[in-house]
């Protein structure tokens, strides 16, 4: 039996941001039941609750590939959404009155997620948000339908760090999963089967008179056996499941290849090739001959296993007894709950180059570049540059140079110790493969590695190689990157909303509040210089922001930056023209606020209710 949960919601003003909030999101009705949408899967992070997974956008005909973030503000606000969907809001142009369908399909323990927009009008939702299941009673004969729901044979692939194995390890959770992974010296024995030495004990044998007679004792002996590998482990395991049916739709067995092209398919899969072809119904349409050591292994593994249905299956065969056939070991056939499924790396295409005839027997699922979401930093000394941010603008670079999409690099190139990449994994990991797989050849000119790797090392007093970091920030800083600013969204909502009530104006944004304190000063001090200015701002009321500081020229060029700095002018009593920034977060918004007591000003803090909405403009 199959269940279906389905979620509608027209998104409102506020969720597309257009009520002056900086994320955009759609938020979940507080009777959304989470662990049955997604099968128990949360993981408790701090006061959250939290979801990652994948869905499919369905809403341009395909299916593409998005992670995703479930939260729910578990001992504060009570609140449920899917947050951070910026870029794909923007991908889709999502205004406010369009729809929004997410959905979980549930077979078993297997969960898989599908998203998809629909433009105002096209659909209509009544009331604005509809949380319903629909169930799918399995058909007579269901294990020989010809709708197979997943791809029986894809391979996923795009650029290292986009996610290859994560979306196949969260499509197969609570699936039965065989992996291997190939190398250059994979071959056929290593990935279906070969003869083995193993170790068994006999006994020891005297010879009395004319008769052997056992001494009591035992010895070690070699003896060579046929061992399955990871091919033939996965092929016996989903005949047994589809035994075990007895009629009903066989339990899925997955066989996941990781790496598919450092391997020599042609060799690795030999004749295996030809059982790629699969019918309508998902088996093979052309059952290839076992060899001899073979067929005694898979008769022996197949002893006792009966088909149920084994005349359907021998139907599709003009009624040749295929089936007993497979489980007397004669023949190898796939049967249809048999999935093979791998990943490529683009930037290894050079290593074993996959021909046309073994492609078109797979199905190829593109995993894009995009922002994981996981608001990872690169950690230099005290500051802290946003990784998503770097990614985007060294791909920006490797393509500028290259032309290519294959040596770009993905947000899970990196893995991070609690959101932080170190400078010394930064640098071990991530610039060594930029300067030895990327950039090697282009070293004169590029204008990154305006020096050789060996550059960013220094030897220590104790011998031993250290970070150059003013080097590291240097690149960082000729690229672009951004420092790292919290998402103040996700602030407010993991540690409880508040508002800041200044002299009687309440503001329920630290970003607003901050802002609004710098600005009513200078507006009561309208005889400043520039300088003093600066002087009573100074860059360090900002923790790890590393910005350009509180108070700019206008004439500044701020680039990447200009988020982060008011739109307004200013002008100092001695004629500079200036902007102040308004980005004020968690680590940064205590140190304004005990500016403003020490004017003398009336500052209160309080809880402000999950349930309000952001209503402040800059």
């Amino acid at each position: 039996m199959r269940k279906s949960i389905f979620f509608y919601k027209e998104l409102t003003p506020a969720e597309v941001g257009k009520t002056g909030t900086h994320e955009v999101y759609v938020r979940l009705p507080n009777n959304f039941d989470y662990e049955s949408f997604f099968g128990d899967s949360a993981v408790q992070n701090g006061s959250v609750m939290e979801v990652n997974f994948t869905a499919q956008d369905i809403t341009i005909g395909g299916e593409k590939s998005t992670p995703l973030r479930f939260v729910y503000f578990k001992n504060s606000n009570q609140e449920k959404r899917i947050p951070s969907l910026g870029p794909l809001f923007k991908s889709h142009n999502v205004q406010e009155g369009d729809i929004v369908c997410l959905e979980s399909r549930i077979d078993g323990t297997s969960h898989s997620y599908y998203l998809c927009f629909y433009k105002k009008g096209e659909i209509q939702v009544n009331p604005a948000a509809v949380y319903f299941s629909k169930i799918e009673k399995d058909p007579t004969n269901a294990s020989h339908n010809s709708n197979i729901e997943q791809s029986l044979q894809q391979i996923f692939y795009g650029a290292p760090g986009t996610g290859k194995s994560h979306i196949i390890k969260e499509q197969t959770k609570g699936e039965d999963v065989i992996r291997t992974t190939f190398h250059p010296d994979t071959d056929y024995s290593t990935f279906v089967g070969t003869y083995k030495p193993t170790t068994e004990f006999a006994p020891v044998l005297a010879i009395i008179g004319d008769k052997a007679v056992e001494t009591g004792r035992e010895e070690k002996r070699i003896s060579y056996e046929f061992v399955c590998q990871p091919f033939l482990q996965a092929y016996v395991a989903a005949w047994k499941k589809v035994a075990e049916a007895k009629g009903s739709t066989a339990k899925k067995q997955f066989l996941v290849i990781e790496e598919i092209n450092r391997g020599n398919c042609a060799q690795i899969f030999g004749d295996l090739f030809q059982l790629l072809d699969r019918n309508d119904f998902g088996y093979s349409d052309y059952p290839i001959k076992a060899d001899a050591d073979m067929q005694k292994q898979l008769k022996r593994l197949f002893e006792g296993v009966t088909i149920t249905d084994a005349d359907s299956i021998n139907a599709m065969y003009d009624g040749r007894d295929i089936v007993k056939e497979v489980l007397s070991g004669e023949v190898l056939l796939l049967p249809n709950n048999l999935y093979i499924w791998a990943t490529m790396n683009t930037s290894d295409q050079s290593l074993f180059p996959i021909d046309s005839a073994f492609k078109r027997r797979w199905d190829w699922q593109y995993m894009p570049i995009s922002d994981g979401g996981k608001q990872w930093v690169i950690e230099i000394g005290s500051q802290k540059y946003s990784w998503w941010s770097f990614i985007q603008k060294i791909n920006n670079e490797i393509y500028e140079k290259t032309n290519s999409e294959d040596k770009k690099l993905g947000y899970y190139f990196c893995k991070p110790i609690n959101g932080v990449i170190k400078v010394e994994t930064f640098v071990s990991k991530v610039l060594f493969y930029l300067w030895n797989d990327v950039f090697k050849d282009f070293e004169e000119d590029n204008g990154l590695f305006v020096e050789s790797y060996d550059k960013f090392y220094m030897v220590g007093m104790d011998g031993k190689a250290q970070i150059v970091e003013g080097k590291v920030e240097l690149l960082l800083q000729n690229l672009g990157v951004e420092l790292f600013i919290e998402d103040e969204d996700y602030e407010d909502e993991t540690n409880g909303r508040v508002r800041y009530i200044i002299n009687g104006d309440t503001f329920k944004r630290k970003s607003y509040a901050g802002k609004e304190i710098m600005s009513r000063y200078l507006k009561g001090h309208p005889n400043m210089t520039f300088k003093e200015i600066k002087e009573t701002f100074p860059d360090n009321m900002l923790v790890h922001s590393g910005h350009r500081g509180l108070v700019v020229s206008a004439d500044t060029p701020l680039d990447s930056y200009e988020r982060y700095y008011s739109p307004e002018r200013y002008s100092s009593s001695d004629g500079v023209t200036f902007r102040i920034y308004k980005q004020w977060t968690s680590a940064n918004i205590n140190n304004i606020i005990n500016f403003a007591i020490n004017q003398g000003w009336d500052i209160k803090v309080e809880e402000l209710d999950g349930q309000e909405e952001q209503t402040d403009t800059l």
